[in-house]
């Protein structure tokens, strides 16, 4: 009977082994390297910015998902080694926008964005047109 159970503890212990190795795998063989956002001067709420993911050679397999401050962007599929999305951010503040490959690998970077609506806007109105005083001055004759 104890030769049973030891067989038993080994098929066990194997087993269990055989479950890390298998789900610990993809960490191997999918990592995300980097992640960047295009080049600006500042980024603007309700403009559109190009990310890319940078990953290992061997993760065209598995899709990559971006997040902004928690908040799913999308997923996308990796191409040439790299996973491209259009994340146009709605809030202004610091954004850490975060790619994630198989749970397992992860980078993230911190964004900060701005309202770049020009200072005054537009609304309401001025004396400052021209041809408002043409136009009172042919009426008047």
């Amino acid at each position: 009977m104890k030769t049973t159970q030891r067989a038993g503890i080994g098929a066990t212990a194997i087993g269990a082994a055989a479950a890390v190795a298998l789900l610990t795998a993809p960490n191997a063989s999918a990592l995300v390297t980097g992640i960047s956002v295009a080049s600006a001067s500042q980024y603007c709420v309700n403009q559109s910015y190009t990310v890319v993911v940078n990953v290992t050679p061997t993760s065209f397999l598995f899709d990559v998902s971006l997040s902004d401050n928690g908040t799913s962007v999308g997923s996308a599929k990796v191409s040439s080694s790299a996973a491209t999305f259009t994340w146009t951010p709605t809030s202004t503040g610091d954004h850490t926008l975060k790619a994630v490959q198989e749970i397992v690998s992860n980078k993230s970077t911190t964004v900060t964005v701005v309202d770049c609506t020009p200072a005054g806007g537009g609304t309401g109105s001025s004396n400052l047109n021209p041809l408002s005083g043409l136009l009172s001055s042919l009426s008047a004759h």
